[in-house]
C-alpha cells in the first residue's frame, strides 16, 4: 500500500500575515480560499499538478496552538488503494476512521494513535472551489462513486475537468501543465 506525501494545513493566528509569507517570500500562489462568512482559509500551491500543498486555517478558539498541524494528507494511487487503507485502518481498531468527498478528492480521515488527525485520499477527475465537504461510502463500486460524486457537485458554478483547472494553474505558475 504505497502513499505519496501530498499536503499539511497549519493553524494560524494572523491569516493574512501567513498568506503574504508564503505568497511574497515562498513563491506559492492562492488557488482557493474559503467564502465570506465561512471559517477562513486558504490553499496554497507551487506546483503546477497540485491544487494545494499548503492550507492556512484560521485558528479558532479551543484548536490546539496556532502554527500546529491540523493534518497531514498523503495522496493513494487508486480508489481500490484507498480502499485497502480504509479496510486497514477498521481492522486496526480504536480509531476513527471518517470518508468524505471534497469533490476534488475521496478521502479517509483519522488520527494515529498519539492523536495526529492524518488524510488519505485519491483525486476525482474533477475541481471545484474549496473548501467543500460531503460524506461517502466507499462500499459503493467505483462507478456508482464516481457517478454519486459527480451528481453532488457538477451543478456548482465553478465546477470543470481537473485539467482545465491545472492548465490554468499552470498558466498562473509560468510553468508547463503536469498532466
Amino acid at each position: 500500500m504505497t502513499i505519496a506525501l501530498s499536503h499539511f494545513e497549519i493553524r494560524a493566528r494572523d491569516l493574512p500575515r501567513m498568506e503574504d509569507f508564503y505568497v511574497r517570500v515562498l513563491g506559492f500562489v492562492v488557488t482557493d480560499r474559503s467564502a465570506e462568512g465561512t471559517h477562513p482559509m486558504v490553499f496554497l500551491s507551487a506546483s503546477p499538478g497540485e491544487h494545494h500543498q499548503i492550507v492556512l486555517a484560521a485558528a479558532r478558539a479551543g484548536d490546539f496552538a496556532a502554527g500546529s498541524l491540523d493534518h497531514i494528507a498523503f495522496r493513494a494511487a487508486d480508489l481500490a488503494a484507498l480502499r485497502r487503507h480504509h479496510r486497514t485502518l477498521t481492522a486496526y481498531g480504536g480509531l476513527p476512521v471518517e470518508t468524505v468527498s471534497h469533490g476534488t478528492s475521496w478521502s479517509v480521515y483519522f488520527r494515529d494513535p498519539e492523536g495526529n488527525r492524518l488524510e488519505v485520499f485519491v483525486d476525482t477527475p474533477w475541481h471545484v472551489a474549496q473548501p467543500l465537504r460531503f460524506a461517502i461510502d466507499l462500499a459503493m463500486s467505483d462507478a456508482e462513486l464516481i457517478a454519486w460524486t459527480e451528481t453532488q457537485i457538477a451543478e456548482r458554478a465553478d465546477f470543470q475537468p481537473a485539467q482545465q483547472w491545472f492548465a490554468g494553474l499552470a498558466e498562473r505558475l509560468g510553468r508547463d501543465a503536469p498532466r
